[in-house]
């Protein structure tokens, strides 16, 4: 429905926020967007039991962040209860310290790290659903040949796992077994393994065939190695140059011509083993006018929300020590959480086929 380089732009427009602020009124919002974006868009898609196992994920996660703050921070001024306090020492250092005092600071703090982590699992798993893997795949650079192939294989991970145990679940369920506690997950996950194995081993057996990182020839590894020593010595020149710019400002001017000398020699070794690696393309992927559209959204959104945090820090700060007050609302940073919907607002709506506008044909049987 959208290019590959549209979904990675809201991508970004979706997690810049999320990852910038702890507000619950902002991350409310981000949560509702994307929640739109996946019953909208990504419900048509074959890959909905991972967004959901995401969602599980994440349920669990949030309980945990909101149960271990509220009984490991003391801090705050609003006591809500106090408690037994149990403290674990070992040499004379405390490494756990539950119970005690229960302040309504420490609840609101877990609760809004909960969204925080709700809000990032959620924006990976309906980004998870909505991009077309084998596009995204296609879409990175020739050089990371080796890397596009650990992403492929993480990639396709998790639709797999779920894929294959519903088929245990499935096949389980027709020789009557029916899964009543934990020690009912034996026979579902020696089978889920055992499939996870095989599948690992005809990945490295077909890698073989192909001749995956055969090439070991005296030459391959001669250039190999002049491309990672051109690389270390790129890294260093930009590590050399951030380090001149901060303690010797009287000649900044050097710092910045050592780094734009390292930024040139790093791209040009990446273009050089790029050219070395040969790519074929069946079909290109089609820019329409939606996905300028959504394209358009998403820089605006990334390009106002980081001015706004450049300029006032505060703008997206969620702190409710000591004492708790309600977190402030920007409506335009609300209004900039919005545009994670484009995708929905503009995409192109299936034509329906009223029956009565179907001609009729009058049939006869002989």
């Amino acid at each position: 429905m959208y290019h590959t380089m549209t979904w990675l732009l809201w991508l970004v427009a979706a997690l810049l926020p999320a990852m910038a602020t702890r507000n619950p009124f902002y991350l409310t919002i981000l949560l509702v967007a994307v929640y739109v974006d996946y019953n909208t868009i990504g419900r048509a898609s074959p890959l909905v039991g991972s967004w959901r196992l995401f969602l599980k994920v994440g349920l669990v996660l949030a309980a945990f962040s909101i149960l271990f703050n509220t009984l490991t921070s003391h801090h705050g001024q609003t006591v809500l209860i106090i408690l037994p306090r149990l403290a674990l020492k070992a040499g004379g250092v405390t490494f756990l310290d539950l119970g005690g005092r229960i302040t309504l600071e420490a609840v609101s703090y877990g609760l809004a790290s909960a969204l925080n982590l709700m809000a990032i699992l959620l924006i990976f798993a309906t980004f998870n659903v909505l991009v077309d893997h084998h596009q995204l795949l296609r879409s990175i650079p020739s050089f990371m040949y080796q890397m596009g192939m650990i992403a492929s294989i993480a990639i396709t991970f998790v639709p797999q796992m779920v894929s294959s145990l519903q088929d245990i679940r499935e096949a389980q369920a027709i020789r009557g077994h029916r899964f009543r506690g934990i020690r009912d997950l034996l026979p579902l996950f020696v089978p889920l393994l055992t499939s996870g194995l095989e599948r690992a081993i005809r990945l490295a057996e077909s890698m073989e065939a192909r001749g995956f990182g055969s090439d070991t020839s005296s030459r391959s590894r001669k250039r190999e190695l002049t491309h990672k020593a051109l690389i270390l010595l790129a890294l260093f020149g930009l590590l050399t140059g951030a380090f001149w710019y901060n303690y010797y400002t009287s000649s900044r001017w050097a710092s910045g011509i050592l780094v734009l000398a390292s930024i040139l020699m790093l791209a040009g070794n990446l273009v050089a083993m790029g050219r070395r690696v040969e790519r074929s393309r069946y079909r290109r992927e089609l820019w329409r006018r939606r996905d300028t559209i959504v394209s358009a959204a998403s820089i605006i959104s990334i390009t106002t929300i980081a001015l706004i945090s450049l300029v006032d820090g505060d703008a997206l700060l969620f702190y409710p020590y000591p004492r708790f007050s309600l977190p402030s609302f920007n409506p335009l940073i609300g209004l900039l959480l919005l545009t994670v919907v484009t995708p929905v607002l503009i995409a192109p709506q299936k034509r329906r086929r009223d029956h009565d506008s179907v001609p009729r044909r009058n049939l006869r049987l002989s």
